[in-house]
């Protein structure tokens, strides 16, 4: 082999050897993003705690216990994982469940002094979202009670506890299955009464029918900020249909029907 030849060799190996160094680390620069991004995206979905409850089941519990910031628990293959645990990330958890509500809110509460989420029921009712509530005789007026404020609105429906003995329930439903079926018999019944719409030409069709999972929350706590910021309280949240059919008889032998339905 001549040294031409050999220098052509030479560097042909060289280029070799440089190209799999360049292709080895690019892959370990990719491999390493990427266990960064599955990583971040794991700490950021456990401490913001978002709650997406669009036709899934529904199985989630809140306490409200000493504040603890931040905790780290071993979860397979050696990795920690950071979860959030405070105050203010159960009372945005709570919240966002109550926003969730797509057609009809029904609340039978003792307590409801909380101003953030006598805004948010406020909000829900604005988005035509059907807005009952429960509470007992004794405790709906009286300060800082948010009930005469929610009175206010015509969306919203507030009866106080007729019987002789104290409501001291503490839960609402988000789109069970009666409500919600009781919303469309008003619907249809207020269009029946609406001579105007019946003469109006080219009908809107009816969107096609949403599947929507209802669920209960329950528990300790009442509405109210001590509960939130001081006591110690807890909250069960589900979608299992008994548990949700029971609790809709519950409020449906609470509530005094006014509106004619049928």
């Amino acid at each position: 082999m001549d040294w031409k030849n050999a220098r052509v060799l030479l560097a042909s190996t060289a280029a070799v050897v440089v190209a799999s160094q360049v292709v080895k680390h690019l892959c370990k620069y990719f491999y390493n993003l990427r266990r960064k991004t599955e990583t971040d995206t794991v700490s950021d979905d456990a401490c913001s705690d978002v709650v997406c409850t669009k036709n899934k089941e529904i199985n989630d519990v809140i306490l409200f216990s000493d504040d603890s910031l931040r905790r780290t628990i071993k979860v397979p293959a050696n990795k920690d994982v950071s979860i959030c645990e405070s105050r203010e990330i159960n009372c945005f958890k709570l919240i966002k469940y109550i926003k969730s509500a797509r057609e009809t809110l029904d609340v039978c509460m003792y307590l409801i002094t909380s101003t953030e989420i006598a805004e948010q029921i406020i909000r829900l009712g604005q988005k035509h979202v059907l807005v009952r509530i429960v509470v007992d005789s004794d405790m709906a007026f009286t300060p800082p009670s948010q009930i005469k404020k929610l009175t206010e609105y015509s969306f919203i429906k507030v009866q106080t506890n007729k019987k002789t003995i104290l409501m001291h329930h503490k839960f609402c439903i988000i789109d069970g299955p009666k409500a919600i079926k009781r919303k469309s018999a008003l619907k249809a019944y207020a269009e029946k009464l609406n001579v105007h719409a019946q003469f109006v030409k080219n009908h809107i069709k009816p969107s096609k029918t949403k599947l929507i999972r209802g669920f209960v929350m329950s528990g300790s706590l009442n509405w109210s900020t001590q509960a939130m910021v001081s006591n110690h309280e807890s909250v069960i949240v589900t979608s299992n249909t008994n548990i949700l059919n029971k609790f809709e008889k519950e409020f449906e032998s609470l509530w005094v029907e006014e509106e004619p339905v049928g």
